[in-house]
């Protein structure tokens, strides 16, 4: 049976996957520039969530990816009410599962550390 902290690395190594293939996504298929934009930030959030399993990363570079994350989102937001308020809806409703299952994933990896 694999311990607490083998799983959790598993997961993160998951997320990272997820990453990796969304960036490969980003630079291959030919689409729009708000979708590009939409992908990569996908990218760097799952990116920075999978780090946050890895056990040995500096918090340093957590936190630079981090921010970087968030700054790509911001982008992207300004980006997507500036050149298309239509897509602000389209922007929400992926923000919004995105975050609830965030959320739930930070609750779970919370509650497996403590049992």
């Amino acid at each position: 049976m694999k311990s607490t902290v083998q799983t959790q690395r598993w997961y993160g190594y998951f997320f990272i996957g997820l990453s990796v293939v969304a960036l490969i996504l980003t630079g291959l298929v030919t689409m729009p520039l708000i979708d590009r934009a939409l992908l990569l930030t996908t990218a760097l959030t799952l990116l920075v969530y999978g780090l946050t399993y890895q056990p040995r990363i500096r918090r340093s570079w957590w936190r630079l990816l981090l921010w970087v994350s968030v700054g790509v989102g911001v982008i992207d937001l300004g980006l997507t009410i500036t050149v298309a308020p239509v897509l602000l809806t389209a922007f929400l409703s992926f923000c919004l599962p995105f975050a609830f299952l965030s959320v739930l994933l930070g609750f779970l990896k919370r509650r497996i550390q403590t049992t």
